[in-house]
């Protein structure tokens, strides 16, 4: 009895000793589970943390033509204040973690610890911030250049441009986009009231006018596609979708870009919109779409009597004199008589500045005739009030 009894009693401590290693291995998977789950949060807090570090702090302003209430009697003109928003991008890398895990040793039945490391995949969210922008330009810019992906050099091609013309026209694309990022400077605000600047704007809606004649009235755009309003001479607004949307350039980014009209009138700056809307359809011509809107006709942004300081052609005049004025507004306008009136996406979103076509019945042959096609019978030059007196030429 004695013995059966000591048997019994060693087979019992066996089980309990092995469910206690049972309880002990299982407990520390699930401690490990839970440091990861910590890890991960303390991960998600810290980008939290860096985000609003990067976003907060002192107002910046941009000097622009007013100033904001309580400043003071300071001698720059401000206007309102602005927001920075950083850029963040996502790595993922895979690397070794340590595991501590319950083996039994060789024969013995008895569990012991075991290190061992497994390959685990880690994500960390960084900034990218502005010199993502400068690294990639610099990268790029100092690569060989492929005539083949420079459009200017396919303009060239195409329109018979010189290399003298080609390189004209690059250095003009440089001067009006330098202006762009920093139009207060002192240097850029020569630059915009000087007879060089009416120079290059003359230039450019020369040599884009044959461009947009080769576009269709009725614009076919693939998606993505992003799809801007009515500018009106603000220029704050497109250094917001700058800034926000095309941050890396519009060469670098993904997509489209359609603009549904009325670049002029009402804004202060319709100058500096038309001149860097047009610099970037001649650079990027399969990627932006500029429409037409009611503004761009010359009886109403010749409208002085009724816009005042704010129409487009008093701009014109003001800024350049009245005969210089006067050709700078009129060329703007041939190049207006040349832009599509409405544009498709994805042959199933219809864009166009104001109103929606009414269906119709007409049909040519046996097929029903639709407002796209209409759209697209509009001449390639098309005057509009008044008619332009070459439009038949």
């Amino acid at each position: 009895m004695y013995k059966r009894h000591s048997r019994h009693h060693h087979s019992t401590q066996n089980a309990n000793n092995s469910d206690a290693k049972k309880q002990e291995a299982s407990l520390l998977v699930e401690r490990e589970a839970q440091i990861i789950a910590l890890q991960k949060e303390v991960n998600q807090l810290t980008n939290q943390l860096s985000s609003v570090d990067g976003s907060s702090g002192a107002p910046y302003y941009k000097v622009l033509g007013s100033q904001p209430a309580g400043s003071g009697g300071n001698s720059s003109k401000l206007r309102k204040r602005g927001k920075k928003i950083s850029a963040f991008n996502n790595i993922v890398q895979e690397r070794e973690s340590s595991i501590s895990s319950l083996a039994d040793d060789t024969g013995t039945g008895k569990p012991k610890p075991k290190l061992g490391k497994r390959l685990m995949l880690q994500s960390e969210r960084a900034r990218m911030g502005r010199n993502a922008s400068i690294t990639t330009a610099s990268v790029l810019n100092a690569l060989p250049q492929d005539d083949d992906s420079d459009f200017l050099y396919r303009h060239a091609a195409t329109h018979g441009w010189s290399t003298r013309v080609r390189t004209e026209m690059r250095q003009l694309t440089t001067r009006i986009m330098d202006m762009f990022r920093d139009p207060t400077s002192s240097r850029q605000i020569s630059y915009l009231n000087s007879v060089g600047f009416a120079t290059d704007l003359m230039r450019l809606f020369t040599r884009i006018m044959p461009i947009l004649e080769e576009e269709p009235r009725c614009a076919f755009v693939s998606s993505p596609a992003y799809v801007f309003g009515d500018i009106h001479g603000n220029l704050e607004d497109l250094h917001f979708f700058s800034d926000n949307l095309w941050r890396l350039g519009i060469g670098l980014t993904a997509g489209n870009f359609v603009f549904l009209g009325d670049y002029v009138d009402r804004g202060r700056s319709c100058l500096e919109v038309v001149s860097y809307l047009l610099t970037l359809k001649l650079l990027f011509p399969h990627k932006i779409c500029l429409l037409r809107g009611n503004h761009e006709t010359r009886d109403v942004n010749g409208w002085e009597e009724h816009y005042g300081e704010r129409s487009y052609l008093k701009q014109c005049r003001e800024r350049f004199g009245d005969d210089t004025g006067y050709r700078v507004w009129e060329l703007s306008n041939q190049v207006f008589d040349r832009l599509p009136l409405s544009a498709v996406i994805d042959q199933d979103i219809f864009c166009v500045h104001g109103g929606i076509p009414r269906p119709i019945s007409t049909s040519v042959g046996d097929k029903p005739k639709s407002r796209i096609q209409d759209i697209l019978a509009v001449p390639r030059i098309a005057g509009i009030n008044p008619p332009y007196e070459h439009e038949s030429e």
